[in-house]
């Protein structure tokens, strides 16, 4: 019996048909092992954020109205920002002023929080602070034991890795909320 022609066509479909149909297969089996991470931006899930993004920014600055917040992280002083969560990684560079504030290593996070109006210091701050890795939660650093000493909230934080981080920080004084979101980088 000889070969005929159709069969050659016969036998490339199928061979295009199972490289093709083992590829979807394959696609499939890769999303399904690909580990998500679920974003916690503001202590929320990006549902909540989303929905409530209006409230957040209301709550920022109304408590920047009541306290003068002052976050120093090594040396560099900021407050309650939040502007980095409208950048992208690469316009980082360019706008913000927020770059290499982290050291490989310890680095210290002191915050200072004054009542304007009786211009004392704020004793009573419940404080939560989150540094993450913006591509896994692998070495995510939770800070809440920040210890009230010399009028001023104190944590260290011991940084792994180098890279881009975020800083999530969120400063509850009585009814008041404030919430901090700062994208920057490990100094090399």
């Amino acid at each position: 019996m000889k070969i005929q022609k159709y069969h050659y066509w016969l036998l490339f479909f199928f061979v295009i048909f199972g490289f093709t149909f083992s590829m979807i297969i394959w696609t499939i089996k890769s999303a399904v092992n690909t580990p998500v991470y679920e974003d916690k931006s503001f202590f929320s899930t990006y549902h909540d954020v989303d929905d409530n993004f209006n409230k957040i920014m209301f709550s920022t600055s109304k408590i920047k109205e009541k306290y003068d917040v002052k976050i120093t992280i090594n040396d560099k002083t900021i407050g309650l920002e939040t502007k980095d969560a409208f950048l992208g990684q690469r316009s980082l560079e360019k706008m913000s002023k927020n770059q290499e504030m982290l050291l490989l290593g310890e680095n210290s996070i002191v915050i200072d929080i004054i009542n304007k109006t009786t211009n004392s210091t704020v004793s009573d701050a419940n404080i939560s602070f989150q540094i993450t890795r913006a591509i896994d939660d692998m070495h995510d650093i939770n800070l809440n034991d920040f210890k009230f000493e010399n009028n001023a909230y104190i944590s260290k934080a011991n940084i792994d890795v180098l890279g881009n981080w975020n800083i999530f920080g969120k400063v509850i004084v009585g009814e008041d909320t404030g919430y901090l979101y700062i994208k920057t980088s490990t100094k090399k």
